[in-house]
């Protein structure tokens, strides 16, 4: 994590392209991980799937694919910030062409809007610790 730069690396091993390469952190994402500023190593406990699995059935969510967080991000990032070179960037993409093609129009632009300015409750103390 560059918090001056305010990026994130993502290495090539984490990657689904498998190409280093750094995504920008808006600001809501700057409040969800301001608690983690000064932790280092692993944020999410060795739990975190059944913690996954467990909140979607207590939502409802019956069928969750395996990249609906990566094609969310894609799809209102494309939608909010209209730069589909800077999304490819972000996503790995070698083409620009690719992330237009694939994310274009999912999603309109107040919902778009309304996703980008999704922060955390104040005053909640975050309910994943650091793992160690």
């Amino acid at each position: 994590m560059h918090w001056d730069e305010k990026l994130d690396e993502v290495p090539s091993l984490k990657g689904k392209t498998a190409s280093r390469r750094f995504v920008s952190l808006r600001s809501n994402v700057l409040e969800w991980l301001a608690p983690y500023r000064d932790s280092h190593g692993p944020v999410c406990p060795p739990s975190l799937y059944k913690r996954l699995v467990a909140d979607r059935m207590a939502a409802g969510i019956k069928k969750w694919p395996v990249n609906a967080a990566r094609h969310s991000f894609a799809s209102y990032h494309l939608a909010h910030f209209r730069d589909p070179r800077e999304l490819a960037l972000e996503m790995g993409h070698t083409r620009s062409e690719v992330t237009f093609r694939h994310y274009r129009e999912l999603v309109k632009p107040a919902e778009a809007e309304r996703f980008w300015r999704i922060v955390p409750a104040i005053g909640v103390e975050p309910k994943i610790a650091v793992v160690a």
